[in-house]
């Protein structure tokens, strides 16, 4: 079961994070706050929000998964410098959606299951249960494996980049099924998934 805690407070301020036990959370969501006039105002309150939030999870040596909604996707950067595991830019979501569907009439039918509650999921999962750890692999071998689990392999993580923004903090999708890559014990496969 989940539970679930509203508090009221302004959440840039770092004693209210302070009080909310952060390092003992598996995963921390900041969604952009509601200045719909003013997208740089709301994401510079994330941003303060995620180093704060940063700063408590480092000093703790816990190990959180941080998320972000940011409104304006020019700042992209501005989430980097948070280290933040991964962040979403909403408007720019729904955009792209409404494009692909636009040219593509018939991906209704893939992303009316990748959104609905009991549909397909993209997660990830640890790569040793694909392919043999610190060996030389063809990406394709990884399909190959996630098709025999009844998943789709669309990607994967390496855990050694995540603070590298210039490499996407180590997230490659859509790669070159022929390209070799060796996978260490923190890395993940993207994978499309039945729920």
């Amino acid at each position: 079961s989940i539970q679930v805690t509203h508090i009221q407070a302004d959440a840039t301020q770092r004693a209210v994070l302070d009080g909310l036990s952060i390092p003992t959370m598996d995963n921390v969501i900041v969604l952009a706050s509601d200045a719909p006039d003013d997208p740089q105002v709301a994401d510079a309150r994330t941003v303060v929000i995620l180093l704060h939030v940063r700063d408590i999870v480092d000093a703790s040596g816990a190990s959180v998964g941080i998320v972000s909604e940011m409104l304006d996707a020019r700042n992209r950067d501005l989430a980097a410098i948070t280290r933040a595991d991964d962040f979403i830019v909403s408007d720019r979501l729904v955009g792209l959606l409404m494009v692909q569907l636009a040219e593509n009439p018939e991906l209704d039918i893939v992303f009316d299951d990748l959104f609905a509650p009991e549909g397909s999921e993209i997660t990830v999962r640890p790569a040793g249960d694909y392919v043999e750890l610190g060996v030389m692999v063809a990406f394709n071998t990884v399909i190959a494996s996630a098709l025999g689990r009844g998943e789709t392999a669309i990607g994967y993580r390496i855990a050694a980049e995540a603070d590298d923004a210039g490499r996407d903090h180590g997230i490659v999708l859509n790669p070159d099924r022929s390209a070799p890559v060796a996978f260490a014990p923190d890395d993940r496969i993207i994978v499309l998934a039945p729920s």
